[in-house]
């Protein structure tokens, strides 16, 4: 038997040698490294069918439809009634801006304390101001929308802190102002003069800023690319994508691409979604913690809300961040609804499986070394937090992508519990809403999911 193993080890081998004998003959070498991996192709282009930010002509022209019947069984329309009535969506509204935006410690800026709230107010109002006009046609609200826009383009100067707080304000209302200019782009009294001085700004007070977070990862403050909760990479990526597409900016939308993709900080979906999905152990599909999930669940939710109206903007574009590593934003989504949503009043559940994760161990490259945290189970902190991104996710993965019910079974009954307040049908709200709280959290999100995004059961 040996002999005969011997004997067939030797003409493969001659074979082998032959077949590249022959090859020598024919090319003069022979490559014998395994072929490299081909490198990811970013794309080169994009179709731009503006508005394609948060919101598409798509999107309005069948909300306009759901107006148009009155129905007031619909969430579409209720919601967008309790729209109307936000102080935020009103041609009244005044803009207060300032040269300097501050949020955090402001040591060193020249002003006497935070005053974001102010930009955060203002940001709110002109998308809502804008996304009412698209609705109505009626151009007041276009008017009001615009004149809070330049007013900022003309006075602010900078966002500062002496911390990175200011990072927060950059993401947050910097997404919420590059979707609000999109809405408006169309707008013919929006000159093309102003237009342009407002890119200018976007770019040089919130882009350039968004950039260098997402790229240095707070720098100054850690040299640990994981320092960052996927929160404040996720609000710098939305404003980034955003200001990208209403710039048309290959470049900056392709940075957002490659960073939720492959990136090295929290914005990753790798790396904000650390573990595999599992299956739910009652059945329902996949599900899979987050960074955040052992952190609290104020922040945990705020990471679905961010994460979905970030995937929104890409889906409007042609990039599917929602379908990426096998629908891994809608196990995370799942996990985080299966904890937090209290249908009726009582939770679903009392605790969730979970990895521990270690954030920030020693070691890790922050400068400070001393606060580091071993999450072992799911954080009750803040369980029940509400925020709005259910609607848009149950929309999408269950009317756009056609999932079974079961795959969405979670993120559905949140959805469900977030279009009632007190047992009464108004739909999920927007910034400003009083139920996401009464500071910067109801600025956190854009919103109004019921409204743009509800498709039906």
């Amino acid at each position: 038997m040996k002999r005969i193993s011997t004997i067939l080890l030797a003409a493969a081998s001659a074979l082998i040698c032959a077949a590249s004998c022959t090859d020598y003959l024919k090319h003069g070498t022979v490559d014998l490294t395994m072929p490299e991996e081909e490198e990811f192709a970013y794309p080169t282009s994009y179709q731009f069918n503006h508005p394609c930010a948060l919101v598409s002509g798509e999107d309005i022209a069948r909300v306009k439809k759901n107006i148009a019947a009155a129905s007031e069984t619909d969430p579409v329309y209720v919601s967008y009634k309790n729209f109307c009535l936000n102080q935020y969506a009103q041609a009244t509204h005044q803009p207060s801006p300032v040269e300097t935006i501050v949020r955090g410690d402001a040591t060193g800026t020249g002003v006497g304390g935070e005053n974001y709230i102010t930009i955060s107010r203002d940001a709110a109002a002109a998308y809502q101001l804008a996304l009412r006009w698209q609705l109505t046609g009626d151009v007041q609200y276009a008017e009001t929308a615009v004149k809070i826009l330049n007013e900022w383009a003309d006075v602010c100067k900078r966002v500062a802190a002496n911390d990175a707080n200011q990072y927060l304000c950059l993401g947050f209302q910097g997404y919420t102002l590059g979707n609000a200019a999109e809405l408006l782009r169309s707008y013919s009294g929006w000159t093309a003069e102003d237009q342009n001085d407002f890119k200018v700004w976007l770019r040089e007070v919130w882009l350039v800023r968004n950039m260098s977070f997402i790229e240095n990862h707070g720098g100054a403050a850690s040299d640990c690319t994981l320092h960052y909760w996927p929160n404040w990479e996720l609000a710098n990526l939305a404003s980034m994508l955003a200001i990208g597409i209403y710039l048309e900016d290959v470049d900056v939308i392709n940075q957002v691409y490659m960073n939720f993709r492959e990136g090295k900080g929290s914005g990753c979906i790798d790396n904000m979604i650390p573990y595999d999905p599992i299956p739910d152990p009652d059945g329902y599909g996949m599900i899979a913690q987050h960074m955040e999930s052992g952190r609290d669940q104020g922040h945990g939710t705020l990471v679905i809300s961010m994460c979905s109206e970030l995937c929104q903007m890409a889906w409007n574009i042609g990039l599917d961040f929602f379908g990426m590593k096998d629908n891994k934003v809608l196990a995370m989504s799942e996990y985080t609804a299966k904890y937090n949503a209290r249908p009726g009043g009582t939770y679903l559940c009392t605790t969730m499986p979970f990895t521990p994760y270690s954030y920030c161990p020693p070691g890790c490259g922050c400068k400070d070394q001393n606060h580091g945290a071993e999450h072992v189970v799911v954080s009750e902190a803040g369980r029940g937090t509400v925020r709005p991104c259910w609607d848009l996710l149950y929309a999408h993965y269950k009317h756009v992508k056609k999932l079974p019910d079961d795959n969405v079974h979670y993120v559905k009954l949140f959805a469900e519990q977030l279009r009632y307040t007190d047992g009464v049908l108004t739909g999920d709200g927007g910034s400003g809403d009083s139920r996401y709280g009464a500071t910067s959290a109801a600025f956190d999100q854009i919103g109004w999911g019921t409204m743009m995004f509800y498709r039906g059961e």
